[in-house]
């Protein structure tokens, strides 16, 4: 109090002083104008009567203005051209009948202004006399040394403003001791109250509203304290509790300013928690996220939209909290990162999709085979074994083709067939060439093996599914007399396992999607051989639930090889 005392002393006395030297200086400033008015129309009366028409004007000019010490002086003719001129060259001068001095003078005589001069630039006192004969004669003198003048007192003034000051300060002090000192000690202890130090003293202070003020003080410290406290605790809670959850969450008023933003939320908007209590767009640089927004406000409704960001797809819901529920009208905006649950919704319709279209024909041929063994038509006996040999070839491909979904399905779901155990792929190769060699033997390839000891700790039957699919495909897909070469080791802690054929190479823009469940790159092709076209998703699915990859390389000179990288885990 004692400071806003002495401020406000300080500025009176400031604003007192400011005001009086501003009159001052108008006063002072239009005294000199006046007077200046008067001295430059007695110049020019006397100067109208020594003047003579038939003598040159431009020559009177400069005579009558040395003569009246640097006064300037000019010479109108009564249609306001100008004659001469003691300052400028009369010749360039423009009329000057509609000056504001020469019109006065035109009425009643004379007349006076004050105003910029377009001929020199500066501020100027004009004052003109009418002579009997209709001439003007006009003087001007320049009026800017005013302040000039005011400032020289300037130095005065500051001395008389800083005793002023002193005097309020050591009369403020007097005054305000007697009462503000107690104040004084009462905000010095209220900092160590608030702070839960301590509480005040009453029988300290001598006045009993003092007295009274302190005693409730601390009653009102003791609430606070406790209120701060716990309300300090449920809002660490909460902000733990949204910190650790993984969707974005954020709190705006109707006016889409952020009252809570937890982490999720600035990862996906890419903004950081300083942006608590600015508006939406310190945060949120997308135009449809915040056009959403107002929109749920608009229409005080609950809004859906997805969003893209950096190959995700986070799913925000907007939702409009109105008074009824208690608490200001507040939109709580709510954003899930669903890339997966999506791609998963799209895989899983593509799949079932492409099952069935592929069940569909070898049931479509079971059928029309059973048709025709169990019709009237005459059927050889030639032509029944076939049917039943097409019969057991599309059961077998349909058995294989569910077996291989269901591979697929339970890879996907996570769901591993049996325990894993250690498990020697070499072992596992030599099995599944066994079984191909009648195969091979009909198409006169040639098998080269080439493997050493790789024991990783996985799901027997699953390695199997990966190598059995990569060595049939490359019997398969192979040329007639071509060769297969089979290569097993371990390099820099990985199994690499790399499988060869000669056959056609892959085309570029079908090699990153042989691994896509049913895709072939020749259809009827891989019909003909008996293909699934989910071979090749069961080595990727398998490479990857193990955390190694699968790569292919193929060209027409080296034939297409299929590489596979397994790490090697603990037992």
């Amino acid at each position: 109090m004692k400071k806003s005392l002495m401020k406000g002393f300080v500025l009176i006395l400031s604003v007192a002083l400011a005001v009086f030297g501003i009159i001052s200086a108008f006063a002072f400033n239009s005294q000199l104008i006046y007077d200046t008015k008067q001295e430059l129309m007695s110049d020019a009366s006397m100067i109208a009567a020594d003047f003579d028409p038939s003598k040159d004007a431009d020559e009177q000019s400069d005579k009558f203005s040395a003569a009246a010490e640097n006064v300037r002086i000019t010479i109108i003719a009564p249609d306001g051209t100008v004659l001469g001129d003691s300052l400028a060259d009369y010749r360039t001068m423009e009329n000057h009948l509609d000056r504001e001095e020469i019109i006065q003078a035109e009425a009643s005589g004379r007349g006076s202004s004050v105003r910029s001069s377009e001929t020199v630039g500066k501020k100027m006192v004009y004052s003109a006399v009418r002579t009997p004969d209709g001439y003007y004669i006009r003087a001007t003198k320049e009026v800017s040394g005013v302040f000039e003048q005011f400032f020289s007192v300037v130095p005065g003034m500051i001395f008389a403003l800083i005793v002023s000051l002193l005097l309020a300060a050591y009369l403020v002090n007097r005054f305000s001791k007697s009462f503000l000192n107690p104040i004084s000690e009462m905000n010095d202890s209220l900092i160590a109250v608030v702070d839960g130090e301590k509480l005040l003293r009453p029988e300290d202070y001598r006045y009993e509203e003092l007295e009274n003020m302190a005693a409730k003080i601390n009653v009102i410290s003791s609430r606070i304290s406790k209120y701060i406290s716990g309300i300090q605790q449920e809002k660490d809670k909460l902000n733990y509790f949204l910190d650790n959850v993984s969707e974005g969450f954020l709190l705006l008023d109707e006016k889409l300013y952020i009252l809570l933003i937890n982490s999720a939320a600035c990862s996906y908007l890419g903004c950081d928690k300083s942006a608590t209590g600015s508006h939406l767009l310190v945060a949120a640089r997308n135009y449809d996220f915040i056009r959403c927004a107002e929109k749920a406000v608009e229409k005080k409704d609950k809004l859906f939209l997805d969003l893209e960001m950096g190959g995700r797809t986070i799913e925000s819901a907007f939702t409009y909290v109105g008074e009824e529920s208690g608490f200001a009208a507040a939109l709580i905006v709510t954003m899930t990162d669903v890339t997966e649950n999506r791609k998963a919704v799209k895989m899983r319709r593509e799949f079932f999709s492409n099952a069935s279209h592929e069940l569909k024909t070898p049931i479509t041929s079971i059928k029309g085979s059973a048709e025709l063994l169990c019709s009237d038509l005459p059927v050889s006996d030639e032509q029944r074994k076939e049917l039943l040999k097409r019969i057991a070839l599309e059961s077998e491909r349909m058995s294989l083709l569910i077996n291989d979904i269901i591979m697929i399905s339970r890879m996907e779901s996570g769901d591993l067939a049996g325990d894993r155990e250690n498990t020697d792929i070499s072992e596992v190769i030599s099995e599944c060439l066994n079984e191909v060699v009648p195969m091979a033997e009909q198409e006169s390839l040639k098998i080269n093996v080439s493997t050493v000891p790789a024991v990783i700790y996985a799901n027997r039957k699953d390695i199997r599914g990966l190598v059995s699919n990569l060595i049939v495909n490359a019997i398969k897909y192979n040329r007639q007399g071509g060769s297969v070469d089979i290569s097993l080791e371990r390099q820099n802690g990985e199994i690499v396992l790399r499988i060869r054929n000669d056959g056609d190479p892959i085309p570029p823009e079908h090699q990153r999607r042989v691994f896509e469940r049913f895709y072939r790159v020749d259809s009827g092709r891989s019909k003909a051989v008996g293909g699934t076209g989910l071979g090749l998703s069961i080595v990727k699915h398998v490479a990857d639930s193990l955390g190694g990859t699968v790569s292919l390389e193929s060209s027409a000179e080296k034939g297409t090889a299929f590489t596979v990288r397994l790490p090697v885990s603990d037992t």
